[in-house]
């Protein structure tokens, strides 16, 4: 299995109010980029970590996510919507105007 290396903010796009396209040349997003991964590195515990990385860096389904992470699904879901709030806050203080 090809783990990818990339998150795409577009993936937490919806979930953290993140424009999909700002004025720049695409400095604040690397800049969101390096946020989002520091925050989840330091902030997350690591189930949500084990979450986020399945279901955004590896694309499964909430489905999958669960199963490997042997768990049910609404679980799965829970931590994910955990983490995205966590992730939301972070966000929304290092950059106000998401907020």
């Amino acid at each position: 299995m090809r783990r990818k290396n990339n998150l795409s903010l577009d993936l937490f796009g919806d979930r953290l109010n993140v424009p999909i396209q700002t004025d720049d040349d695409g400095a604040e997003r690397k800049k969101m980029l390096r946020v989002l991964r520091s925050a989840m590195e330091g902030e997350l515990t690591e189930r949500q970590k084990a979450c986020v990385r399945l279901r955004y860096f590896e694309e499964k389904s909430v489905s999958e996510v669960a199963e490997i992470l042997g768990v049910t699904p609404s679980t799965a879901s829970k931590h994910l919507k955990k983490a995205r709030a966590r992730l939301g806050k972070i966000m929304g203080y290092s950059f106000p105007r998401l907020s």
